[in-house]
């Protein structure tokens, strides 16, 4: 574990060994991180780096990248990006820091560089206030860093080409997909929060971050989203699609749609046919055009929540299924996390059979664990609390198994079934399905 100072921005600089020098990124590292997270990945991550360097995202600048520099040879050789953003806990706002562009030169690997930058961008996120930490990517490599599986990054969903080939064409829809017009942004916006308040997860935008989602990023970022409007025939909006403008793999040959959200009293029973339909023509274009670069389209990809109510409208044989992603999660300080989220774990009481409850929680960790007191269904304190031994406590939750439970990646009962030592009383079993739901959403992160 290396010792870090708290330098101001461009100060810190901790030895690696080997020549190799930890710091903090400035405006002349702009350009090389650009080749060199392309060389690491390739180009399609290019003008995402370009667009974190150039200063016009609305929460990166350059000191968010931590950099190892080869100082003989003069190049970065490893690299981490810091992307701060607001996320909400059942409408409690909190600060969430994602890690991004983790990458090292083949020929630097396994010298431990990510792991020193990792402890770098954590004491950082620690310092901005941000109670949690969340990433993707490759699979397990983030555990060693604390991280585990938390909530779902989507559940992919695919209607195959030869389940579209019965659309008729020429055929008069009654609704149509359209470009943007001016005065869509604002209504988008507000259809989009107006259903994440309604989650148990969600990610907040500001008015500047809003404002880069729709505009501000180079045309030929991956990370860049798209929409289409659904409206009817008279021209009433109805709905929106959000979709991403390129095929989502080199070999993947699907239209990949993010978000599909339609207006309070807008069924999607109604409207499913002429969505797919809409959906399947605006992709055959994409293709003619160039702008989808494949030979020809297979079908379509929902990257939708598990549950989204599109799902239930399509035909069970009208879908195939991908497995499920997890954002990886870090919660450095889980009573500090609890206590910012107590509102919304009160709301989660009312309707269950834990309303108005009153008396005492405790939760072992084995070698720590929470204790929480409550009153008449109000949460009056939640404070650290140490088992005397293995057998104290009301409910026992091994390693990150508490963390899965918080995040809604499992419940309760089911951790209980999967790990032997992760056991609690009736009473205690009740109270933590009651006060932390399932999540089966999908958090859209600013990236």
């Amino acid at each position: 574990m290396i010792a870090l100072s708290k330098p101001s921005v461009g100060e810190m600089r901790v030895s690696c060994g080997e020549n190799l020098v930890m710091r903090l990124a400035d405006a002349s590292d702009a350009a090389e991180l650009v080749d060199f997270n392309t060389r690491v990945f390739d180009e399609r991550i290019t003008d995402w780096t370009a667009d974190l360097v150039s200063g016009t995202h609305p929460s990166v600048r350059m000191e968010d990248f931590t950099v190892v520099e080869d100082t003989r040879l003069k190049k970065i050789v490893s690299s981490v990006c810091l992307i701060s953003q607001t996320w909400d806990y059942s409408g409690v706002p909190f600060q969430v820091g994602r890690s991004e562009l983790v990458a090292t030169d083949p020929e630097y690997r396994r010298r431990g560089l990510v792991r020193k930058q990792f402890e770098s961008i954590h004491a950082r996120s620690a310092k901005k206030g941000e109670l949690m930490q969340v990433i993707t990517g490759v699979d397990w490599f983030y555990r060693q860093f604390g991280y585990d599986m938390g909530v779902k990054l989507w559940g992919s969903r695919c209607v195959d080409a030869r389940s579209l080939a019965g659309i008729k064409n020429g055929e008069v829809a009654p609704y149509r997909l359209r470009a943007l017009k001016a005065g869509d942004e604002e209504w988008i916006r507000e259809i989009y929060e107006g259903v994440g308040c309604g989650l148990l997860y969600s990610a907040r935008r500001s008015p500047e971050e809003w404002t880069y989602e729709f505009t501000g990023r180079c045309k030929h970022n991956t990370r860049r989203r798209a929409w289409w409007v659904l409206e009817s025939t008279d021209g009433e909006s109805i709905g929106y699609v959000q979709y991403l403008p390129c095929l989502p793999l080199r070999n993947f040959p699907l239209l990949r749609v993010s978000q599909v959200e339609l207006k309070p009293g807008v069924g999607y029973l109604e409207v499913m046919p002429s969505l797919l339909r809409g959906l399947w023509e605006k992709g055959m274009e994409m293709v003619a055009s160039g702008e989808l670069t494949c030979d020809g389209l297979e079908g379509l990809e929902f990257a939708l929540e598990r549950d989204h109510p599109l799902f239930r409208a399509l035909g069970k044989g009208q879908v195939r299924e991908l497995k499920a992603s997890p954002y990886y999660i870090r919660i450095p300080d889980m009573i500090g996390y609890l206590q910012k989220i107590r509102p919304a774990l009160e709301r989660h009481l009312p309707g269950t059979l834990a309303e108005g409850y009153s008396g005492e929680l405790k939760v072992s960790f084995y070698r720590g664990g929470v204790r929480m007191h409550f009153e008449k269904g109000r949460i009056l304190t939640i404070a650290p609390w140490s088992p005397a031994d293995i057998w104290e406590g009301d409910a026992k939750m091994p390693d990150s198994t508490f963390l899965r439970l918080v995040c809604g990646w499992q419940r309760f009962h089911e951790l209980a079934d999967s790990h032997a030592d992760c056991w609690g009383t009736h009473e205690a079993s009740i109270l933590l399905d009651s006060l932390f739901p399932a999540f089966h959403g999908k958090p859209w992160v600013l990236a």
